[in-house]
């Protein structure tokens, strides 16, 4: 096992074309001072701090020994933060964690996979009026509504005291936020989180209440996902599998299915 610095060269050699779309955000991990973690052949770990979830990508061939290694460096990242988040294949994943569980004395849950899409063609099967524009700073406020509204509907948790203030802040007029606006009113938004010069992942995509079933997400979605092709990059996302109305749309527009990842909580406080 070998902890590295430059995952990148790694990343680009280690996975397949289809697991750089399902681990993308192993770009995102590289372009911090992270923990990586590999063996070379078997699988690679990656997790920005502590407190951020770890990234677990397990080649289908992976060995007994590589699991062992897995284990022990997931046990020492527990070490640091007792509730340690995994992002990984549920099926490789799981006796993983069921070994850390036995040893250590803790439990720990999974949540609803992640549907992870790609995009190589925009096919919009539904129209909706209206046109893209840019955020600027006169819609904070509606900004900070809808990141308010999008919480609620992934969380179920109201916004804590200047979340949604900051929000708005940070993206209003940023270049990388787009909105949907039909006669003047400004129905979804949707943004370009992170780029490479092969993928671009798309995100926090939202459509106000009101303005629902009008196919202003889909038509959104679609047309900065025909900005990135033109860009000679390949869109990709997440979301979740119980999410039916997101996933329909992603797959109205194009976007076609190259798996699903789970992430696995560890919950209770590790015995020494």
């Amino acid at each position: 096992m070998m902890i590295i610095k430059n995952a990148l060269p790694v990343i680009n050699e280690m996975l397949s074309e289809n697991d750089k779309v399902l681990f993308n955000l192993f770009y995102f991990i590289a372009e911090r001072d992270a923990f990586w973690a590999t063996d070379e052949k078997s699988f690679l770990i990656g997790q920005s701090n502590e407190k951020f979830p770890m990234w677990v990508w397990i080649h289908d061939d992976a060995d007994e020994e590589a699991y062992r290694e897995m284990e022990e460096i997931i046990a020492g990242r527990l070490e640091l933060n007792p509730q340690l988040k995994i992002v990984a294949d549920a099926e490789k994943m799981e006796k993983i964690v069921q070994r850390i569980s036995e040893k250590k004395k803790v439990t720990y849950k999974s949540e609803v996979p992640m549907v992870v899409y790609r995009c190589d063609e925009v096919v919009n099967a539904k129209h909706a009026g209206g046109h893209v524009i840019f955020s600027n700073e006169s819609h904070r406020s509606i900004l900070e509504k809808f990141i308010t509204g999008m919480v609620w509907d992934l969380e179920k948790r109201p916004m804590r005291e200047g979340e949604a203030e900051g929000f708005a802040k940070d993206v209003a007029g940023a270049d990388n936020l787009y909105l949907w606006e039909d006669e003047g009113v400004v129905a979804a938004m949707a943004m370009i989180v992170h780029r490479t010069k092969e993928f671009a992942r798309i995100n926090t995509v939202y459509t106000d209440s009101a303005q629902r079933g009008k196919g202003y997400a889909g038509m959104l979605v679609g047309e900065i996902t025909q900005k990135i092709l033109d860009d000679n990059c390949i869109p990709m996302l997440y979301t979740e599998q119980d999410n039916v109305c997101s996933n329909a749309v992603y797959k109205r527009i194009g976007y076609h299915v190259c798996g699903e990842l789970t992430q696995f909580c560890f919950e209770t406080t590790i015995s020494r």
